[in-house]
């Protein structure tokens, strides 16, 4: 329910995906060092001479945190997997184009590491969903485990692929209530009020990049919630705390909440943060 402010991406980032160049750890005068947490790796939709590498993952650093795709020169043994974070440099005026230390493993090539530059870039633009959309289904799939949203990446999603924001709301959908920040915002003005007790709680890994705070954190809260007519019934959402003090005090197993639920879904419902005394970020 909160996110830092997205600014808008330069022209140059619908470059979807970028065959990564090689980096030896050192990022050069025009670029500021990053992170690429890992999300997918498996083969690419098209053969290629030579091992190769299809990953997904997000872009970390002092930009907006992407979600990005690379094909890469890299043999099976040394494939990273999924949620491995992995040293890169980005060009901040451009965060598209980067690179990454893709193994600190043993060199399979007999001299230098292979250079991803040997295939044309041009003919790796667009999003590759894998052999049979193995390869999108295994990124949406990570992003909705570990908490990520489609309003998350804003538009840029649908620059990637056009379906991409739909298939990840359906991966999302297996483990809480899709509900956007602002959404849940305005759900404390207008839903109908309800009691909840919190059955379970899981914070989640989301990057501090994405985070209004140090101290901030996200989580899954399941809730059974108690309408005032009708059956009890179970729903998991997701949501934001400014701190830690905040989260032990609302997210802790047996705590009874005030909520406020959609009426057109009752399973769409959010805490009532103004019912508390809190005012909502």
């Amino acid at each position: 329910m909160f996110g830092r402010k997205k600014k808008p991406g330069p022209a140059a980032a619908q470059t979807t995906t970028l065959v990564s160049g090689s980096y030896d750890g050192t990022a050069l005068q025009d670029q500021v060092p990053a992170r690429l947490r890992v999300g997918a790796v498996t083969s690419p939709s098209q053969p290629r001479t030579g091992d190769a590498a299809l990953v997904s993952g997000l872009l970390l650093g002092p930009f907006q945190v992407m979600l990005v795709q690379a094909t890469v020169a890299l043999p099976p043994a040394d494939w990273p997997e999924p949620g491995t974070e992995l040293p890169a440099a980005v060009d901040p005026s451009n965060p598209m184009r980067f690179a990454v230390v893709w193994s600190t493993g043993p060199d399979h090539t007999g001299g230098a590491r292979p250079d991803p530059a040997q295939w044309d870039q041009h003919e790796l633009l667009g999003w590759d969903d894998g052999p049979g959309g193995e390869h999108t289904r295994a990124i949406t799939g990570w992003l909705a485990a570990n908490g990520f949203m489609p309003g998350d990446f804003g538009p840029a999603l649908a620059q990637l692929s056009p379906a991409l924001a739909g298939q990840l709301a359906v991966a999302c959908a297996q483990y809480a209530t899709v509900i956007a920040g602002r959404d849940s915002v305005a759900l404390m003005r207008t839903g109908q009020p309800v009691q909840g007790t919190v059955a379970a709680v899981r914070q989640l890994p989301i990057p501090a990049e994405m985070l209004p705070s140090p101290q901030a954190c996200m989580a899954f809260l399941t809730l059974d919630v108690t309408p005032p007519a009708g059956p009890r019934y179970r729903t998991t959402i997701r949501f934001g705390f400014r701190s830690p003090e905040r989260f032990a005090a609302l997210a802790t197993a047996g705590t009874q909440l005030p909520l406020r639920a959609d009426p057109a879904d009752p399973r769409r419902v959010t805490i009532d943060l103004p019912a508390l005394g809190i005012v909502p970020g």
